[in-house]
């Protein structure tokens, strides 16, 4: 009885004791982590090895030092500082932790699926806000009546026109010109869309002296009557591009505008006391040379940024599963895709944003001509 006495007593003390504690935590965890982390047949040492084998010279370096202070100047020239958890979280649980959507891109709702890189960010971007790519339910356009919009298109003569303006998604449409109870994901529409804010960049940027194009050709029709999914869209908008590309020499820079699925909160900004929905370059990252596009769009954001500071969300660079990845940005190297709002914005914030982009690009514009005729 006394000896049982004796043992509580030891354990009491220990539990008011939380160093003791938090050791004991400690090494208990430690003893399981190979029996989590590895096959049980492995040996004890094999475990190590293999531990040892996925740490980089500069992470062994970092975990020396931790031991050995006088080493520490290994990793003066290290560009970014390694920390102890980003050393022994990888090593010990083989999970990405550090890439979020690897993570938890399948648990997590609204997480973007697609493997998109925010190679900018600006104003409010995070891996959760990124660019929405979504596409109409089957049902959307069922009662609409059959207009056949897809007539030969004839090609304009570009002697003057360099930007050729035009909408991939040309239905993608904005909920306050919907009827009420219209969720986000069904917000497309054959009128008041997209096609509206090309038609309204292209007199913007005449008035900077700047002669452009807007293709209004129906790539939703032309997806209904040849029986194509709508992941189609970049493949019948690519034949419009490629026919006006060798028909005319004269154009320089493409613009293909969207509206991204993303709510109000995140596509509007306050410039100058009004409502002024965001911007944001989609780069597509499937195709070799997408570093020219991305240059490219990172001059824009990067003019936005020093006119109009919070305009712009950044540039994304998209790829992989669950998008398009090239969106034609393969046939020139001045071509961007241009998010501009979202669903719930409403022409006033729209124009205010095409605006201001307007007169970015007219300065970039301009610029271009200047070095060229240097």
């Amino acid at each position: 009885m006394k000896k049982l006495n004796f043992n509580r007593t030891k354990v009491s003390q220990i539990k008011r004791n939380p160093y003791v504690m938090f050791i004991i935590l400690f090494l208990c965890v430690w003893m399981l982590i190979p029996l989590f982390s590895k096959n049980f047949s492995e040996a004890p040492s094999n475990i190590l090895q293999g531990w040892m084998n996925e740490i980089d010279g500069a992470s062994f370096s970092y975990l020396m030092t931790v031991d050995q202070p006088i080493m520490s100047g290994v990793l003066d020239q290290q560009e970014e500082p390694i920390t102890f958890s980003s050393v022994i979280f990888p090593a010990i649980t083989d999970l990405p932790y550090q890439d979020l959507r690897m993570l938890f891109g399948h648990e997590l709702p609204n997480f973007p699926g697609q493997d998109s890189t925010i190679v900018i960010a600006g104003s409010g971007t995070n891996y959760f806000t990124t660019s929405i790519e979504s596409e109409p339910p089957e049902y959307i356009f069922e009662s609409e009546d059959e207009v056949d919009t897809t007539e030969e298109r004839e090609v304009d003569d570009y002697e003057n026109q360099s930007v050729f303006i035009y909408n991939a998604h040309n239905r993608e449409g904005f909920l306050p010109y919907m009827e009420e109870g219209t969720s986000a994901h069904e917000a497309f529409n054959h009128t008041d869309n997209v096609v509206d804010l090309s038609l309204n960049l292209q007199t913007m940027l005449n008035e900077y002296g700047i002669e452009s194009h807007v293709d209004q050709t129906d790539h939703y029709q032309v997806l209904q009557q040849e029986d194509l999914p709508y992941g189609e869209s970049y493949n019948v908008a690519r034949n419009v591009l490629k026919e006006t590309m060798e028909e005319n020499d004269d154009i320089e820079y493409f613009i293909d505008i969207h509206r991204d699925g993303q709510p109000h909160h995140i596509t509007t900004t306050t410039i100058d006391g009004e409502s002024v929905a965001k911007l944001m370059f989609v780069v597509g990252g499937d195709q070799e040379d997408y570093e020219a596009n991305l240059e490219f769009a990172a001059e824009l954001h990067q003019m936005l940024e020093e006119h109009y500071p919070t305009l712009s969300r950044g540039v994304q660079v998209s790829q992989g599963s669950g998008t398009n990845g090239v969106f034609n940005q393969d046939l020139s190297d001045n071509k961007i895709l241009l998010e501009v709002g979202g669903v719930d914005n409403n022409f006033d914030e729209l124009n205010r944003s095409l605006e201001m982009f307007a007169e970015v690009f007219a300065d970039f514009y301009q610029n271009k001509q200047s070095q060229e005729s240097e």
